[in-house]
């Protein structure tokens, strides 16, 4: 995945975005790397990071999306196989898979 702070027509950064833009994009970036992480913890942590219905952070996944106009639902659809993937028990040591989505329609 090329950075998303990189102007798609090139291997250039955006000079458009000030640096505040940049840290929110690489928040998002950061989570997106951690959903495909081999570490349980990280892919649980992204997993509620994305998933997340609350707006009241600056750098909660809602925000982020309401100060560039993206759409939250799309981009939740686009991530939908890591947002569902389950978590391996024998990952867990427990006996039971960790609730895996949440309600992401409702907005």
């Amino acid at each position: 995945m090329r950075s998303l702070v990189q102007d798609l027509n090139g291997e250039r950064t955006r000079p458009s975005l000030r640096p505040e833009e940049r840290l929110l994009l690489a928040v998002v970036e950061s989570a997106y790397w951690d959903l495909q992480s081999p570490d349980v913890n990280r892919r649980s942590t992204a997993r509620g990071y994305f998933l997340d219905e609350r707006a009241e952070h600056t750098f909660s996944f809602l925000s982020i999306c309401q100060h560039f106009g993206w759409s939250a639902v799309s981009i939740r659809d686009s991530l939908q196989p890591h947002l569902v993937t389950p978590v391996p028990e024998r990952a867990l040591g427990v006996a039971r898979v960790l609730p895996t989505r949440m309600a992401v329609g409702a907005r």
